[in-house]
């Protein structure tokens, strides 16, 4: 066993290390370019109600297809820059294949510390991104956790100086602004999402492992631009945590929130579970299971609740350190019930997805 725990530790460091290409070092700086090609040949298909037929339709497509430079240069003993820079396709491109526009998904610059720890400005995940710990999929998540996750114009601050353990803080500031330079105020999309523009927010989390254990915790606080003097808020939390016992890994996390603007209230608390274990150093079995429940109640006393249930189960296999590869499927169930007068409104939902994946690595 402990053979085995080697192999995969020695496969896991190989697959990291295949994922960048050092194109400069010297003086103590140190430059790397990597990136990755993924495509996903799938078949979705959704029901509503108790419809007989269900909509379905398959379609080969750039799943997160990227590259990207990070650098790193040694200004002191015990401080250095560092940066990233790092460009994805649209993946909501109108055409089938979501090869759309170029654009820049993480623009960060930083300094750091062994001894401090690191404060980082710009396009990047906040803290929150690293606390849910059961996310073993590759395509389709059985989980929206309701912290903030990253930002467009973060500061973050990061220390690692006490073994296993990561704090994190980070604060975020407004996105979108109109031509006079005041927060955008709400608009509705072409879809008829509503959207609230981001006044400030911010973020704490911590993330410990000691042996084969990890335990993680956040929180964080969204503010957002109202149509009236009313505040419109978000608190979101979240806990999460990972046990290994020999190739198994098991995992949970819960996720809560509450949202109040001039409409409403809207409570939200979900956990998932999930486990992977590797079969060899090179194949991988895993699944999640998720449930939640959201509940929202306007001033005008109606009250909608959303009850979902999710699964997901797959395999995956590293055919080399730079190519990887998997089958995945998801069913999704979701049910919405409206309370009002004169009578109850019920909807149904039933997704399902499978997909073969394949990943090339530089």
């Amino acid at each position: 066993m402990k053979k085995t725990l080697v192999a995969l530790a020695v496969t896991a460091f190989a697959a990291s290390s295949a994922s960048a290409l050092t194109v400069y070092e010297q003086d103590g700086t140190k430059v790397d370019f990597d990136g990755s090609v993924r495509l996903l040949l799938e078949k979705q298909g959704k029901k509503e109600n108790d419809a007989t037929k269900q909509r379905a339709h398959s379609n080969l497509h750039n799943d997160g297809t990227r590259f990207g430079v990070k650098v790193k240069h040694d200004i002191a003993e015990d401080l250095y820059a560092f940066g990233r820079l790092e460009f994805r396709f649209d993946g909501n491109s109108k055409t089938s294949d979501k090869f759309g526009d170029l654009y820049a998904k993480r623009a960060y610059v930083g300094l750091g510390s062994k001894q401090y720890g690191e404060v980082s400005f710009g396009r990047q995940v906040t803290i929150g991104d690293d606390i849910a710990q059961s996310g073993f999929d590759n395509a389709y998540g059985a989980w929206d956790s309701a912290l903030a996750t990253s930002g467009k114009s973060v500061v973050r601050y990061d220390y690692k100086g006490i073994e296993g353990l990561h704090l994190g803080v980070d604060y975020r500031f407004a996105e979108e602004r109109d031509g006079n330079n005041e927060v955008k105020a709400p608009y509705t999309k072409p879809n008829g999402d509503d959207v609230y523009p981001i006044k400030n927010g911010y973020g704490v989390g911590a993330v410990y492992t000691f042996g084969d254990a990890t335990v993680a915790a956040g929180y964080t606080r969204d503010n957002y631009k109202s149509e009236t003097n009313a505040k419109h808020h978000k608190d979101a939390w979240a806990l999460g945590g990972k046990y290994k016992i020999d190739a198994l890994t098991l995992a949970a996390d819960y996720t809560g929130s509450f949202e109040k603007d001039d409409g409403g209230k809207t409570r939200l608390n979900a956990f998932r579970v999930g486990a992977k274990y590797q079969v060899t150093d090179k194949v991988a079995v895993y699944g999640n299971y998720a449930y939640g429940v959201e509940k929202s109640k306007s001033d005008s006393m109606t009250t909608e609740e959303v009850v979902y249930n999710k699964f997901m189960l797959g395999s995956e296999y590293q055919i080399h350190k730079s190519v990887f590869t998997y089958v995945e499927g998801g069913l999704f169930k979701t049910k919405t019930t409206k309370y009002g007068a004169p009578s109850n409104t019920v909807k149904k939902e039933t997704e399902k997805n499978i997909g073969v994946g394949l990943r090339v690595y530089w």
